[in-house]
């Protein structure tokens, strides 16, 4: 009994959900302004057949970072403190995670609202429902305005995930 459950604990972390999957960021504007809104649109697609993926309900394996290009060299990005559970042992884990099954035609996309906004000295990039905060020293956007964004996505009971494609949008700061 114990083997078999080792077995299965084994097997189901190291489960990639999103092995064989592309992942996209597609935003509604390429350019901002401070004190703008921006809309973020997430989208998952399988790369061949259709696939089941899972996400936390509260998207907490979804991690996206936003930093200047003059900042890319140096970048050393704190990872948010999270705990990891394991399969529930009751096999039910629906009160924390939802199953979606992706296909080509109908990948999984999730619309995020964001905000820019500014202090003194840095812009101030929110995505309130991620529970993301990056801060960007203004003094690196007067020269190059571009914003790269970066994220992956980790598999709900592991640590394995994905890249998400990279992009960029550009922020004006006067």
């Amino acid at each position: 009994m114990t083997i078999l459950l080792l077995s299965i604990l084994a097997f189901s972390c190291s489960k990639n959900d999103f092995e064989d999957t592309n992942l996209y960021m597609e935003f509604d504007k390429e350019t901002y302004q401070s004190n703008d809104n921006f809309e973020l649109t997430i989208r998952i697609a399988p790369i061949e057949a259709e696939k089941t993926i899972r996400l936390y309900k509260n998207l907490n394996n979804i991690e996206i970072s936003f930093l200047s290009k003059a900042e890319q060299l140096g970048f050393n990005q704190e990872l948010k403190k999270r705990f990891i559970e394991g399969p529930s042992l009751t096999g039910d884990d629906s009160e924390y995670v939802d199953k979606y099954t992706i296909s080509k035609e109908k990948p999984f996309e999730k619309k995020l609202l964001g905000t820019i906004s500014e202090t003194e000295k840095e812009i101030v990039i929110e995505i309130s429902e991620l529970k993301i905060k990056n801060k960007i020293d203004k003094i690196y956007l007067l020269d190059n305005p571009i914003i790269l964004i970066k994220g992956n996505c980790r598999t709900v009971y592991g640590i394995e995930g994905k890249s998400f494609e990279s992009t960029e949008i550009k922020i004006k700061v006067e």
